[in-house]
């Protein structure tokens, strides 16, 4: 019997849920379709209100979601568009989760993927890192959690530099009713645990180097953030199949720098076990204490895409990470400039509702991505070439990371970081 409408967004909904987790396996909650919003909105450059999922999984639609809502969920489960999912799903009953364009771990809301590299942030350079979170306001009820006093919640890392890296975190949550606690190690909703509330250390090991905020959570409400900066030794690269793996594939005391470019060539990937045959992301970065403000910089680099798997539009990604959140632009294939996008400040534009057709290039020749800002008035260059401007207004702190994150992989030839006065703070031309 053939789907009708109604079975194929149940299908959609389904297969998001399995993805994400909703509810620990135990059905959606708010905070689950709130990480849902805020990730679509970063990685897809799409805007979904809470109030329009909320309807979604209540089904309180008269005519339906419309169909700009249909074609962003359906993004983030790796689909081109609401028809290329129905045409995937015909006849399916079930449907295997697929790993969403863009996704990655981030750092990038539950993203980005679903990573989301990009990510609020401070700066935290000193070992060990011991930073106290404490609230004396009143917390509103909400999914029946009463706060009654001060939250503690600190977090102390075991090494300086590189990954893997513990971090021990010490809380204090007797001020707290609620049903269950949990930590959630950043963004990624597959790095939750449970804690238990009558004790006060709990340690968790990351994986990757990068800006992390990591979240005390009672039953689905965040009471609090700590930021956790883990300071990656020279450029960092992993592979994924999907954010919620255990583990990602590194290439830990490989070399992957050579000639002018960071390349990880067929050769190392194979070496690295990595099943070519999947699709997979790599994400590459560069995690420091760079010393110089959002507000004005000037970044310089040249990328393009190198292999990918089963994909119509291929896509990479170059992300400035900062204290706050992220900046970044979204390079896709000539002809899928609908999937482009780019976010200056809190600005975000997306190709749905945007002309970024200058997003739209061969990504498999050299891209040249230039991103300058000066006194929060952005510009963005493309192979030479003014291509698009905004004026922001939110301070997004100092700069921590740079990221780059490709369709399956990618190189990169140069990359230059510039403060106000123009002078490099930061320059690789991966000559070496």
């Amino acid at each position: 019997m053939p789907y009708s409408e109604t079975d194929y967004i149940e299908l959609c909904k389904k297969q998001l849920e399995e993805k994400f987790s909703f509810g620990n396996g135990n059905g959606h909650t708010q905070k689950d379709l709130e990480l849902l919003s805020n990730y679509i909105e970063t990685e897809k450059g799409v805007y979904i209100s809470l109030s329009t999922l909320k309807r979604l999984w209540k089904n309180d639609f008269k005519q339906g979601p419309q169909l700009a809502t249909l074609n962003a969920l359906v993004s983030v489960l790796d689909y081109d568009n609401w028809q290329h999912f129905k045409l995937r799903n015909k006849g399916n009953t079930t449907s295997q989760r697929a790993l969403g364009r863009g996704s990655w771990p981030m750092q990038g809301p539950l993203g980005h993927r679903w990573w989301k590299i990009g990510l609020p942030f401070l700066v935290l350079a000193a070992v060990p890192l011991l930073v106290l979170y404490t609230r004396n306001d009143p917390v509103p009820n909400h999914s029946g959690v009463v706060v009654n006093g001060p939250i503690t919640f600190t977090a102390d890392k075991t090494r300086f530099k590189g990954v893997p890296v513990t971090s021990i975190f010490k809380y204090n949550v007797s001020h707290i009713e609620a049903d269950s606690f949990f930590i959630q190690q950043s963004w990624n909703v597959w790095r939750r645990e449970r804690i238990d509330p009558a004790k006060t250390v709990f340690s968790s090991i990351y994986y990757e180097s990068g800006y992390h905020r990591a979240r005390l959570i009672a039953n689905d409400s965040v009471v609090a953030q700590q930021p956790i900066h883990i300071l990656s030794d020279g450029w960092e690269a992993h592979s994924y199949y999907s954010s919620s793996d255990e583990r990602f594939i590194d290439f830990m005391g490989e070399s992957y720098i050579a000639d002018g470019q960071l390349q990880l060539s067929e050769q190392l990937l194979r070496k690295r076990n990595v099943d070519l045959s999947k699709r997979f992301i790599t994400r590459v970065t560069l995690s420091e204490v760079f010393g110089i403000s959002s507000n004005n910089f000037d970044f310089m680099t040249r990328a393009k895409v190198d292999r990918v798997v089963d994909s119509n539009c291929p896509w990479f990604k170059v992300y400035i990470v900062t204290e706050k959140h992220i900046f970044y632009v979204d390079m896709v294939r000539k002809g899928c400039e609908i999937h482009g996008a780019y976010k200056m400040g809190e600005i975000t534009r997306n190709g749905k509702d945007n002309d970024l057709s200058l997003l739209g290039q061969d990504l498999y020749d050299w891209q040249e991505i230039g991103i300058r800002v000066k006194n929060k008035h952005a510009e963005i260059r493309i192979n030479g070439q003014l291509a698009y401007s905004e004026t922001f207004g939110e301070d997004f702190g100092k700069i921590m990371g740079l990221t780059y994150i490709f369709d399956g992989t990618g190189s990169i030839d140069h990359a230059r970081l510039s403060d106000a006065q123009g002078r490099a703070v930061f320059e690789d031309a991966f000559d070496r």
